[in-house]
């Protein structure tokens, strides 16, 4: 699933859309500058309540079953989440920084992933997370997070099975926020059938696939991580959402 593609593909539309269309009249300047201050608010102001992070120590919040897959619950206060929200939502929904698929609406924010990779400026508030999983030793200063995808999911709104791809340094740090839901994590077929063959070459069955699945809930507040084989060997997929609407950051290295 090219996540990517369906972003430029979503924006290509908009501006045919856009150039279709008779040309506005120019804004009075007064809205042109108040225009320009609202943009810059987007990207400069930063959270409003924040707490610096030390070093978190992963192993107690290993996930059973799968390698590389760590959980944290309330990774946030209830007052960071409402910061981030407030930030989240600080965009229009005008604003072209949305971006409408077919069952979620998101932001990009650091550049489009493909090479070469020109990194974005991330907005102030977004730094201060990434600071924070630098702090807490989740990223290395080497593999700094310089990318960030916010998902909107609405009730029965959820994601298919997919991978993130070699795009990425295979490190994945996802805070949620605003709602609860389900993350499955489950086996490649190609690497299941590879590693299940048995000693006459015979390739596994169904039931070695769906022994590898293992699914937990993703509450409000939670930092979720995964790696290594997680990573790798796995996809992982997002449940529809049952009530409110859950807003994750997906924060990553993008190293093209």
């Amino acid at each position: 699933m090219d996540f990517q593609r369906l972003v430029r593909e979503e924006r290509a539309r908009r501006k045919q859309e856009k150039a279709a269309a008779s040309d506005p009249p120019a804004p009075p300047q007064s809205s042109a500058a108040a225009n320009s201050t609202s943009q810059d608010a987007i990207t400069t102001t930063p959270l409003r309540v924040w707490t610096k992070r030390s070093e978190l120590e992963r192993e107690p919040f290993a996930v059973g079953g799968i390698a590389g897959v760590y959980y944290v619950p309330e990774w946030l206060s209830e007052d960071e989440e409402q910061a981030i929200l407030e930030r989240v939502y600080a965009v229009p929904d005008d604003n072209s920084v949305w971006v409408k698929l077919k069952h979620r609406r998101l932001q990009m924010w650091g550049g489009d992933v493909k090479a070469p990779f020109r990194a974005e400026p991330l907005p102030a508030w977004l730094l201060q997370i990434v600071q924070a999983l630098v702090d807490a030793k989740v990223f290395c200063e080497a593999q700094r997070p310089n990318h960030a995808l916010i998902n909107e999911y609405g009730v029965g709104e959820g994601i298919l099975p997919h991978e993130d791809g070699p795009s990425y340094f295979p490190l994945v740090a996802i805070v949620s926020t605003g709602a609860e839901s389900t993350v499955t994590f489950e086996p490649h077929r190609r690497w299941l059938e590879s590693a299940s063959k048995n000693s006459d070459g015979a390739a596994g069955d169904e039931n070695a696939l769906s022994s590898g699945r293992r699914s937990f809930r993703l509450a409000r507040r939670s930092l979720l991580l995964f790696t290594g084989d997680a990573y790798t060997k796995y996809l992982h997929s997002i449940d529809g959402v049952e009530a409110g609407k859950r807003v994750s950051l997906t924060i990553r290295h993008v190293s093209l």
